[in-house]
């Protein structure tokens, strides 16, 4: 009986302790994070760094409204086969400030599942090897007056992200998916981004 009621108290602190908001409520919240990125048609994934800031609205007490914005590092590796070299190595690495638009529902105080839309922005495309690295848009560029075929990295990215956070005195882990709709590359089948999002973040509360 004694530790049943130890136990008790211990959740009912960890409960009072987890954030209760309520409709008109007004947050934002800085984070940082690690990506798992690749591409649809990679050979291997790539692990990186993401940090940005969101807001989120509440609309009722349990379903919330937030838009962000996120600076994001993604890309692949690749393996080839070079006739003189043998085996070769390369990583493209994309930069993006994505803006995720989020609906979260709260199925427990602190515990939100959430999807919504995600455009994104690149800023850079680059091709790293061993000893060099390649701008890709340049590399193109290049390309597209040889081959005579216009061949680019799109400027503009489409996301769907899926995921759940877990907020605990105003600290919110966040899991995050991606799955990109829109072809990184106009050349090869398939080159779509896929990321994996672990961040932290801190909570403030602008308007209770």
């Amino acid at each position: 009986m004694k530790r049943l009621m130890i136990l008790t108290a211990v959740l009912l602190t960890t409960v009072v302790a987890m954030a209760q908001y309520e409709e008109g409520d007004f947050t934002v919240k800085p984070k940082v994070g690690m990506n798992i990125a690749t591409l649809s048609d990679a050979d291997k994934s790539i692990t990186d760094l993401h940090f940005g800031l969101e807001a989120e609205y509440m609309v009722t007490d349990n379903f919330s409204l937030g838009l962000g914005a996120i600076l994001s590092n993604q890309g692949a590796k690749y393996d080839f086969w070079d006739e003189y070299n043998g085996q070769n190595k390369y990583t493209v690495d994309l930069d993006y400030v994505h803006v995720p638009i989020l609906a979260s529902y709260y199925v427990l105080p602190g515990l939100a599942v959430k999807a919504g839309i995600q455009p994104g922005f690149k800023m850079r495309a680059k091709a790293k090897f061993d000893d060099r690295t390649i701008d890709l848009d340049e590399l193109y560029k290049l390309g597209s007056v040889l081959l005579d075929e216009d061949i680019k990295v799109s400027k503009f990215d489409l996301s769907i992200p899926v995921g759940v956070s877990y907020e605990y005195k105003n600290f919110v882990l966040d899991a995050r998916y991606n799955w990109g709709l829109i072809k990184v590359m106009n050349v090869g089948d398939a080159f779509y981004n896929r990321c994996f999002m672990l961040s932290l973040g801190y909570k403030l509360q602008l308007v209770d």
